[in-house]
């Protein structure tokens, strides 16, 4: 960041500053003939709006380079008239203790100073210089944390803060690497060869400063005839620069001073200063996470701050090699410039945020989602303050035209490589995509999936992916397209006891059109293919493959236990008559297709399959192609949702929450799965139809083998027709395999036809 190179005309002339104190006690330890230096360019103190820069540990006092020692600059993109102007600003940098400032016994003996101790040296270097006024400061890494420290513990002298990969406190994950990184160098203190040690522990640092993405697409494998991998040449260079230039007790200092800070709402309560907080959601060393946790307490503390995302493959450093990317970011905010702005106060107006968008599939679903974005655009920028741009396509026929102009791609997993693309949002449906999306969740890109088949199979691999690398995956889509079950089980307050759920759309249509048209099931299904509400083949839905693939999804959210939908019980609508319906309808009840589960003991019980509701069910009444939910709760009672859950635009309306979560930071993560099973379902009623000849003496023999069974008929109704009549039973409670073994009995009974048994639901 500061290396040497020949003195160039267009870089500024610096001054040095330097303040002279005989004693200092900083965070309670005693400093001798303090030397606190740094540097100005631009205008003279008094004169004109100052701007205070810091960088990380390795930043030099020389961000726009230095024309006297021929230092090049490190931050350039950020010289600009509408950024950081030295024709019209003060700029000042301040030199990190044994870099430039120092102490007597700094060489000997470290005191182990905080980012917080750093900042009160700041602060006494800005009043030892004359810098009375009110500063605007821009801080990265180790420069932003002391920042943060800068306002809380001197707020006065703090109007404007930009802190740039940083946070409110240093993580586990991060202390662990600086721990390690210190323990190189003092190994290389203890033997002598100190050059090793700083080079060790600056090899260390790259791979965590820069992202994991830029490293894997400039540097490839240990291939044949190689004696080092590629990467190694990258770190020795780094590693080398590093030690030559740079002062091993002041990186001993500053490193451990990241890991010393700790800031409590109670300091950030002292802020005054209008913060703009700017995260990379590849930093390794203060992930997202923390920049989010900091912008957060911050507002909860009452302070002014926003919270903005500098999109970068480079990980950490992405201030330092993405200049340009945070130079554009810093202009969309219009947080710097020459011209002071007035303090901020009040909700005011958040900026829109752009996400990209990657799209797997551009079909039906597909086309409603880009018909949403579209016609919603003003609405969500308005409302969220969002933009959601759709960036690139991965489609199996590029040549085929699309509803959206912009590059295609065969490969799915091209989008993930894409850095022009933020999420990934799959419509295309099958198994085909589960290398991409596992692939994007690997690199902490978003998903939001409609793959309701793909989930019910992998859930539980994605979702412990997903919760490993902390990246959301959303499928709101997957399960009743505009009904939010999913979202409503993420953000749940109470203990769900039992669901009930109409999910497949097809079938209701069709036991609908029974119900009310008394249409055979073969038309039924023709008149809902017609209308497109089933596939040219229907059986995964009138077989209830596809609701179970719904359910083992609803149960994992709901009762955090993965069930894999092959081992549900699971029964289809195709037994089902019309004369089924009547029968149920004149016993005061209902026939529909449900995904139930509840909890008994510490196991579930349920499946999929055709029930009989009251007629009062809140189900019971759900007809066509709609889906609807009934919650059973610990707290809050009963709970029902209702909607389309079918259709391009109720799906596609699915996917725009999912999104509109991510661009909230609203997103949760996966249960911690365990292992589920179904148990056989306690005893209950149960219907059962028997179609047969027209026979006086069938009922009674029914009647006979229920009682034998230890059974009795609560209830009874007929239905005859020309040359067939079709008896109905409602039993007393029992379990499915006596009910089961009664009907096998029935049906070797003379002139019957068919049977047909069904549960109950009370």
């Amino acid at each position: 960041m500061s290396a040497i190179a020949p003195a160039t005309p267009h870089l500024p002339s610096t001054h040095r500053l330097e303040v002279h104190r005989e004693q200092m006690v900083i965070e309670g330890h005693a400093l001798e003939d303090v030397t606190l230096a740094g540097t100005r360019i631009g205008q003279p103190l008094g004169s004109a709006p100052v701007v205070v820069i810091v960088g990380g540990i390795t930043a030099s006092p020389y961000p726009f380079g230095d024309a006297a020692t021929g230092t090049e600059a490190w931050w350039p993109a950020l010289a600009a008239d509408d950024l950081i102007d030295p024709a019209t600003q003060t700029v000042l940098a301040f030199c990190w203790p044994g870099n430039g400032s120092t102490w007597r016994s700094l060489d000997a003996q470290l005191a182990p100073l905080s980012a917080l101790g750093l900042a009160d040296l700041l602060a006494a270097w800005l009043a030892g210089i004359g810098c009375e006024q009110p500063v605007t400061f821009l801080g990265a890494s180790l420069g932003g944390l002391v920042g943060i420290a800068l306002a809380a513990r001197h707020p006065e002298r703090v109007a404007r803060l930009v802190t740039i990969s940083a946070g409110l406190r240093p993580d586990g994950w991060g202390t662990a690497t600086r721990h390690l990184q210190r323990e190189l160098v003092r190994d290389g203190l203890r033997t002598g060869d100190v050059v090793t040690g700083m080079v060790r522990a600056r090899q260390l640092g790259m791979l965590t400063y820069r992202g994991r993405e830029e490293i894997d697409t400039r540097f490839g494998a240990l291939g044949p005839g190689l004696e080092h991998p590629p990467v190694a040449a990258y770190l020795d260079h780094h590693g080398q620069r590093f030690a030559e230039r740079f002062p091993v007790r002041t990186f001993l200092l500053l490193s451990e001073a990241i890991d010393r800070c700790a800031l409590s709402r109670d300091d950030l309560a002292r802020v005054t200063a209008d913060v703009l907080v700017v995260g990379v959601p590849g930093d390794l060393l203060f992930p997202f996470a923390l920049q989010h946790e900091l912008y957060r307490e911050l507002q909860a503390a009452g302070a002014s701050a926003a919270l903005w995302k500098l999109d970068s493959e480079f990980g950490h450093d992405a201030f330092l090699a993405d200049q340009d990317k945070l130079a554009a970011l810093l202009r969309d905010s219009k947080f710097l410039g020459a011209a002071a702005r007035g303090r901020f106060v009040g909700v005011g107006a958040r900026p829109v945020r752009e996400i990209r968008i990657g799209m797997i599939g551009c079909g039906t679903v597909g086309g409603g989602v880009i018909e949403l974005l579209r016609r919603q655009e003003k609405a969500l920028a308005e409302r969220y303050r969002v933009k959601f741009t759709i960036t690139k396509l991965a489609v199996r026929d590029v040549a085929k035209p699309r509803p959206i102009d912009v590059p295609k791609t065969a490969r799915a997993l091209d989008l993930v490589a894409d850095p022009d693309v933020d999420v990934i949002v799959e419509v295309a449906g099958g198994d085909a995509v589960e290398p991409a999306l596992t692939a994007a969740l690997a690199a902490g890109k978003p998903v939001v999936t409609a793959n309701k088949a793909l989930l019910a199979k992998q859930l539980a691999a994605l979702g412990v992916l997903a919760q490993r690398t902390e990246t959301p995956l959303l499928c709101e889509a997957a399960v009743t397209a505009a009904v939010p079950i999913i979202h409503h089980l993420s953000h749940r307050a109470d203990e769900v006891d039992s669901l009930m759920a109409i999910v497949n759309g097809t079938c209701n249509y069709i036991i609908t059109r029974l119900e009310q048209d008394e249409l055979p099931l073969d038309r039924a299904v023709t008149e809902a293919q017609a209308l497109g509400l089933a596939e040219a083949d229907p059986s995964a839905d009138l077989h209830g493959h596809d609701a179970a693939a719904k359910l083992s999804i609803l149960a994992y959210r709901a009762f955090g236990a993965w069930v894999p939908p092959d081992v549900l019980p699971v029964r289809g609508i195709g037994e089902l008559w019309p004369a089924d319906c009547d029968l149920a309808e004149a016993m005061g009840f209902r026939i529909r297709l449900i995904a139930h589960a509840a909890r008994a003991g510490g196991e579930l019980t349920g499946g999929v399959e055709p029930l009989l509701l009251p007629d009062w069910h809140l189900l019971a009444s759900v007809e066509e192609e709609y889906n609807a939910v009934y919650l059973k709760t610990a707290s809050s009672g009963d709970l029902s949702l209702f909607g389309k859950g079918a259709g391009a635009l109720p799906t596609a309306t699915a996917v725009l929450s999912d999104l509109i979560e991510l661009a909230q930071d609203n997103s949760v993560q996966w249960p911690e799965q365990r292992a589920g099973a179904f148990v056989p379902a306690p005893p209950r009623r149960h219907y059962v139809r028997v179609s047969a000849e027209t026979h006086p003496g069938l009922a009674r023999r029914v009647d006979s083998l229920a009682r034998r069974a230890g059974l009795s008929v609560q209830n009874r109704a007929a239905r005859g027709e020309a040359r067939i009549t079709h008896h109905g039973f409602l039993l007393s409670p029992s379990d499915d395999a006596a009910v089961a073994a009664l009907v096998d009995q029935l049906r070797e009974l003379g002139r019957v036809e068919t049977t047909l048994w069904l549960g109950v639901a009370e």
